[in-house]
């Protein structure tokens, strides 16, 4: 159900994310290298928290607040589902609640913030014929202040000035889907191109 409405890419270098949503569908890149400070640890860390069949949560950060972050807004959804009967939230309530969950945080004294950089891919289905939800894809860039945008694309890390300046010049939301996955892969390159550390 999940690679219905996606598709995961490896980047390399550094702490990258990267998602681009189109009419239909949302890519999503996600670097995998895990380091402290000069020493790569892993190549394989997993940054991606699929909340469920048609959300999926992609941060980076600190290795430690950025799995408990990612495992607590899981729990919270899923804990939100039973209690609203087996209903799922829609894009727009999960992204408030990821928000609210942020800024209450950063605001707390005893856990102190989430140092987390987000992205937030979803895809509205209507539940039934009364749902007034409109079908679609959703993107939403969040950060560790709490600030929450919907955009057509996003990325946090260093390479985000690259794959910015990339995606202005050649985004349209009607790209086919393998017009979509070139677009990505040129993004890929081109992060791996300029950045020093990849």
């Amino acid at each position: 159900i999940f690679t219905t409405f996606s598709h995961l890419y490896q980047l390399q270098p550094m702490d990258n994310i990267l998602a681009i949503k189109f009419n239909d569908y949302i890519l999503i890149a996600a670097c995998g290298m895990a380091a402290q400070y000069y020493i790569k640890l892993t190549d394989e860390e997993e940054k991606v928290v699929i909340l469920d069949s048609h959300k999926v949560l992609v941060s980076v950060g600190d290795d430690g607040p950025r799995k408990r972050f990612g495992e607590l807004i899981r729990a919270n959804l899923a804990l939100n589902k039973i209690r609203s009967h087996g209903q799922q939230a829609d894009a727009k309530t999960a992204a408030n609640f990821i928000r609210n969950t942020l800024a209450k945080a950063i605001r707390d004294r005893n856990t102190g913030p989430y140092e987390v950089q987000s992205l937030l891919a979803c895809y509205d289905v209507p539940v039934s014929e009364f749902d007034d939800t409109p079908p679609g894809a959703h993107l939403y860039f969040l950060d560790y202040l709490g600030t929450m945008q919907q955009v057509p694309y996003g990325a946090h890390g260093y390479g985000t000035a690259f794959v910015t300046a990339l995606l202005d010049c050649h985004y349209r939301p009607d790209l086919s889907p393998q017009e979509g996955i070139d677009l990505l892969q040129k993004c890929i390159d081109e992060i791996k191109r300029r950045l020093i550390a990849s």
